[in-house]
């Protein structure tokens, strides 16, 4: 039997935008239906709260302007902090953009297809072509797995996932993680996102479904796993 290893994982929730405010002129809010919110950018007080986030995380020690040293690298409690060595996060415009926000001076961000939100019958959550991400955002890596057609081919305008399909995204995406070489880890993605992965392992963090995650909200979870399971655990909320 393996010795169980642990990960820190930070999810975000990407911050303010276009999408999930009223329209000026109506005040209504968007119609998630209308192909004209396809793929969404911030807005400024997204933009806003990202720098306000990643100032906040500087402060943390959470991202480092200098070298990683092993003696930071304590994560066996959430209290004990090492710095951000890896930052992956959704295709979709305003997860991008969030994490530009946050992680300005990040040699690497990690594009990675199985964070994006729950996606069909919505437009917002319909992705760019990819050639057209790579070209607004060249500096970024892209998982080639989960991010290997150019059109979106997964959104569909009458059907859309449901938790259990969300779910397998998560699990499949958390196996991933426990085979990168980084410790301490960033996900910026979306709310559906977040809520599926913690009501799945720690659904009380959540008040068991009570609670929704915010804008630029924070849970961290220790990822705990043997090479034959993983699990999320020690969740809380930071920001």
């Amino acid at each position: 039997m393996q010795q169980q290893q642990m990960k820190t994982v930070y999810f975000i929730r990407h911050g303010v935008a276009r999408h999930n405010i009223p329209d000026p002129n109506t005040g209504q809010m968007p119609n998630l239906f209308d192909e004209r919110y396809t793929d969404p950018p911030l807005v400024q007080q997204g933009e806003m709260q990202a720098c306000e986030l990643g100032a906040k995380l500087q402060q943390m020690g959470l991202i480092s302007d200098g070298m990683i040293r092993r003696s930071d690298a304590m994560d066996t409690d959430c209290n004990q902090k090492r710095p951000i060595d890896l930052v992956v996060c959704s295709p979709l415009m305003r997860c991008i953009q969030t994490a530009l926000h946050i992680f300005p001076n990040f040699s690497s961000i990690c594009c990675h297809g199985d964070v994006r939100e729950a996606f069909g019958m919505h437009y917002p959550d319909r992705r760019s072509p990819l050639s057209q991400i790579k070209a607004n955002f060249p500096n970024l890596t892209y998982h080639q797995q989960s991010l290997s057609s150019e059109d979106d081919i997964d959104w569909q305008p009458h059907k859309r996932e449901t938790q259990v399909d969300v779910e397998k995204r998560v699990a499949s995406f958390l196996a991933w993680l426990t085979e990168q070489p980084q410790e301490s880890i960033v996900v910026v993605t979306h709310g559906v996102f977040i809520e599926c992965a913690l009501l799945k392992y720690f659904p009380q963090v959540l008040e068991f479904g009570k609670k929704r995650v915010y804008n630029c909200e924070v849970y961290v979870a220790h990822l705990a796993y043997d090479g034959n399971q993983h699990e999320l655990n020690n969740v809380k909320q930071i920001a």
